[in-house]
C-alpha cells in the first residue's frame, strides 16, 4: 500500500518554510504614498482632459477639480483603511497587480455612493471610470515595480544578526529566525550575562567597550544584536545608546516566547512589564461573522451561476462511468472536526480499493476522461460550495487535508494543527502561489503560506485571493 514516507523520511525532506514579507518601513510608506499620490493624479488629470474633450458635461472646470481632489482623497484613504500603507502579503511582482486591482474595485461603490449623495462634490461617472481605469494600470505598475525594486535592495543588503546568550538558547533563537537567502548570523556564547556585565553596572557611567559580547559583536559588523536573556534595566539605556552610536537594532528573543497564531503586546501596570497574548484577527468573533457573510452571500451567487456548468458535469460523470457522480472523502476542518468533502467523482469507482489512500499525482491512471477536463477545469471542486453553505468550509482558507495524512504531518511539523484555526478553504493562499499538485514533501512550505494567511488574514486578503483564484483558473493554471 502506497503511503506517506515514514515520518525521519518526511521531516527530512520537507523545506524550511518561507517567511512572511516584512513590515514596511517609514520610507516605504512616504514612497509608496507619494507615488499613489502621483499616479491618481494623473490618471484624474487624464480623464478629466478626455471627458472634457468628448462627453459636454454641463459642470464648470472648478467643479470638476473639486470632485478628481475628493477622488484622490478617497483612494488614498481607501488604500490605508485596507492596510496598503502598513504591510504587503504580497510575494511577488504579480501579487501586487492583484492587490491594487481588488483595492480599486472595492473603492468604486463608496466613490458612486458619495457623489450620489453629495452632488456638489460629484463628477461624471464617466470621468470616475476613466480615472478607475487608468488608475489600474498606472498605480498598479506602479506599485509592482517599487515591489521589484524593494526585493531588489533586500536581496543585495546581506543581513548579518549577532545573536548572544546561553549556546542551547541562542542556537534554537538562530533557527527559527526568518533570516532568507545570503544572511550572515553570529552566535556568541555567554553562559551567565549577569556575570558578563559584572563591572559595568554602575549608576554614573557605563563602559560599553568593557562588555566582550559587544564588542565582538559589533567588531564583527552586526546590523542586528539578539540576546536570549534580559539585562539588568540600569545598562539597558548605555545599550541602547552604544547600538544606536553604531546603528545596530537591539533586541532580545525570550527561549520559550515563539511565533504561534496569537499575537502579543506589551503593557505597564504600575512597575511591573505585562507580555498580553490575544487571539488574531481571523480567530475573533467578529472576523468569523464577517468572514461567514461572505462565504454565504458569494457561495449562494456562485451557486446560482454555475449551476449549469455543475449539471452539465454530473450529466457527463453518469454517462461515462455511472454513479455515484458525488465523491465523498474525509477530512480535517476546523477545530480538527472530520467532515465529508464533496467532489464530482473525477477517477474510478474502485480508485482506492487496493492502494488505500494515497497522494494525488499527476499522472494518476485512475482518472476518467472526464475527470481529468473535469480537474484540469477545477470543475470538480464546484460541490464544495454546498459545504461552505454547510458552513464546513469557508471560500478561502487552508485546504482540508485527509486524516490519514494529518496524523503524518503533526508527527513532524510541530505547527501544523494550527491550520485548524480558521475554517478550510476551497481556495487558499497556498493554492495561488504553489503549483496544484503537490507532493509530501510540500508540506512545510505549505504550512507556512497558511499560517501567513492565518496571521495577516483580512476581508481584502480573502477577496484578492478570489479574484486571483479565479483569474488564474481560467488561464487554466490548476490543470
Amino acid at each position: 500500500m502506497q503511503m506517506l514516507e515514514t515520518a525521519s523520511d518526511l521531516a527530512a525532506s520537507i523545506p524550511r518554510p518561507k517567511r512572511a514579507p516584512p513590515s514596511y518601513s517609514r520610507a516605504w510608506v512616504v514612497a509608496l504614498v507619494a507615488a499613489d499620490l502621483t499616479m491618481f493624479l494623473g490618471s484624474s488629470y487624464a480623464a478629466t482632459a478626455i471627458g472634457f474633450k468628448f462627453w459636454y458635461f454641463g459642470r464648470s472646470l472648478e467643479h470638476v477639480l473639486i470632485g478628481d481632489a475628493v477622488f484622490i482623497a478617497l483612494w488614498l484613504i481607501i488604500f490605508e483603511r485596507l492596510g496598503l500603507y502598513k504591510r504587503s502579503c504580497a510575494l511577488s511582482v504579480k501579487d501586487e497587480l492583484y492587490y491594487t486591482v481588488t483595492a480599486l474595485s472595492l473603492g468604486v461603490l463608496p466613490q458612486l455612493t458619495l457623489f450620489t449623495i453629495v452632488p456638489a462634490i460629484s463628477t461624471s461617472r464617466i470621468v470616475l471610470l476613466l480615472s478607475l481605469a487608468f488608475s489600474t494600470v498606472s498605480v498598479g505598475a506602479t506599485r509592482a515595480a517599487l515591489h521589484g525594486l524593494r526585493t531588489a535592495n533586500m536581496l543585495r543588503r546581506r543581513r548579518r544578526v549577532a545573536i548572544v546568550g546561553r549556546p542551547d538558547r541562542a542556537a534554537r533563537a538562530a533557527a527559527r529566525l526568518g533570516l532568507g537567502d545570503g544572511a550572515e548570523s553570529l552566535i556568541i556564547e555567554v553562559d551567565d550575562i549577569d556575570r558578563s556585565l559584572e563591572g559595568t553596572d554602575v549608576p554614573e557611567e557605563v563602559d560599553v567597550e568593557r562588555i566582550r559580547w559587544f564588542n565582538e559583536a559589533r567588531d564583527w559588523g552586526c546590523d542586528t544584536l539578539i540576546m536570549t536573556e534580559i539585562v539588568s534595566p540600569s545598562i539597558m539605556p548605555h545599550l541602547l545608546e552604544a547600538t544606536s552610536r553604531e546603528r545596530i537594532v537591539f533586541a532580545f528573543a525570550p527561549p520559550r516566547i515563539e511565533c504561534h497564531s496569537y499575537s502579543l503586546s506589551l503593557r505597564t501596570d504600575g512597575q511591573q512589564v505585562l507580555i498580553v497574548p490575544s487571539q488574531l484577527r481571523a480567530c475573533t468573533p467578529r472576523a468569523r461573522l464577517m468572514k461567514r457573510l461572505l462565504d454565504v452571500s458569494l457561495a449562494s451567487l456562485a451557486l446560482v451561476l454555475v449551476s449549469p456548468v455543475m449539471l452539465a458535469a454530473a450529466v457527463a460523470v453518469w454517462i461515462e462511468s455511472g454513479s455515484p457522480v458525488i465523491f465523498r472523502q474525509e477530512r480535517v476542518g476546523l477545530r480538527g472536526r472530520i467532515f465529508d468533502i464533496l467532489k464530482f467523482r473525477s477517477m474510478r469507482v474502485d480508485a482506492e480499493r487496493r492502494s488505500g489512500a494515497v497522494w494525488a499525482k499527476a499522472d494518476d491512471d485512475r482518472k476518467t476522461r472526464i475527470g481529468r477536463l473535469l480537474r484540469r477545469m477545477s470543475i470538480d471542486e464546484l460541490p464544495q460550495l454546498f459545504n461552505v453553505l454547510r458552513g464546513e468550509m469557508s471560500l478561502v482558507g487552508p485546504r482540508p487535508e485527509r486524516p490519514v495524512f494529518v496524523e503524518d504531518f503533526r508527527k513532524v511539523l510541530p505547527r501544523y494543527d494550527e491550520r485548524h484555526l480558521v475554517p478550510p478553504g476551497i481556495t487558499g493562499w497556498a493554492q495561488v502561489h504553489m503549483k496544484r499538485l503537490l507532493d509530501p514533501s510540500d508540506a512545510g512550505e505549505k504550512l507556512s503560506y497558511d499560517l501567513n494567511y492565518i496571521e495577516e488574514w483580512s476581508l481584502f486578503l480573502d477577496i484578492s485571493v478570489l479574484l486571483q483564484t479565479a483569474i488564474e483558473v481560467l488561464f487554466h493554471r490548476a490543470g
